[in-house]
């Protein structure tokens, strides 16, 4: 049967979404359009790019905190600016030059059009508060409603833009926009997917469900986890584009917590191989 697979944001719990994958999979269950917000962007980038969830996984548990290349110069260089000038132009604590590479280098450099299946990638402008929907084809897809949709360039690029959390991230400057996280406005972003042509969606929510986190304590973090509420609150409102919603419920993990990949992944899985009677039945209906 065919459906769409919409992934949400939730910085290094992204990788539960390879889990995710992996049991719609053993269950004979193959997304036939797939989006992405933030960490989503980057596992729904690579399925569109014809990677397995099982190749995917091997890629996970070789990642370390490397990945985060902090920008301590920028740091040292934006509190000389403040102390002089009273003025501060310091936009992000991590580069996020590493992880585009890294994502250049796993798609090969393909472009938006190049997806094996249909793809949608979110950002924001943060400049003028506009969703970014980054396409594989836009064909059909007219910009409005605070939308405006976008199917070229690098396939990296529109990950590098949908990452960048505020604050955490630098943004991503592309064709003079200031992209930052698609979790802004669209945690979830299953909506696309109806438009895209999918008479069945699965969204997959990795965020804040209004559990306690005592161990928000870094900037980090506390970057992160505002995101995540945000998208909380927003996901309650605008999931109504999706069949069923499934919440593997990994609030605990922080974007650092590099040694809990594998832990990440499986509960992803359980979280389907848990819900597989009602995704069925969600997809049969």
């Amino acid at each position: 049967m065919k459906f769409a697979l919409a992934l949400s944001g939730g910085a290094l719990r992204g990788v539960a979404h390879i889990g995710v994958l992996k049991a719609l999979f053993d269950y004979d269950l193959k997304p036939s359009w797939i989006s992405g917000t933030s960490a989503g962007s980057m596992i729904a980038s690579l399925y569109a790019c014809g990677y397995s969830p099982y190749k995917m996984e091997e890629i996970a548990l070789k990642l370390n905190k490397g990945i985060y290349d902090v920008d301590y110069l920028g740091m040292i260089l934006g509190a000389i600016q403040w102390f002089i000038y009273k003025d501060y132009s310091y936009d992000g604590l991590i580069k996020g030059k590493k992880l585009e590479r890294l994502m250049q280098d796993l798609t090969k450099g393909a472009r938006l059009k190049d997806a094996i299946v249909p793809l949608a990638i979110t950002a924001v402008d943060i400049n003028t508060g506009k969703t970014i929907m980054f396409v594989s084809d836009k064909k059909g897809l007219e910009d409005g409603d605070g939308i405006i949709y976008i199917d070229q360039g690098p396939m990296y690029e529109a990950v590098r833009a949908s990452i960048a959390i505020p604050v955490v991230f630098k943004p991503k400057i592309s064709n003079r926009k200031r992209l930052v996280d698609g979790g802004v406005t669209v945690s979830v972003p299953t909506q696309v997917l109806r438009r895209m042509g999918a008479k069945k969606v699965i969204g997959i929510n990795l965020g804040y469900s209004g559990q306690r986190r005592s161990d928000v304590d870094n900037l980090i973090e506390i970057g992160s986890q505002s995101l995540d509420i945000m998208a909380y609150h927003l996901t309650k409102f605008n999931t109504n584009k999706a069949d069923i919603i499934i919440n593997p419920n990994i609030y605990d993990i922080g974007m650092t917590d590099f040694d809990r990949v594998e832990e990440c992944i499986e509960r992803g899985y359980k979280s389907i191989e848990n819900n597989i009677g009602m995704i069925k039945n969600a997809l049969k209906s």
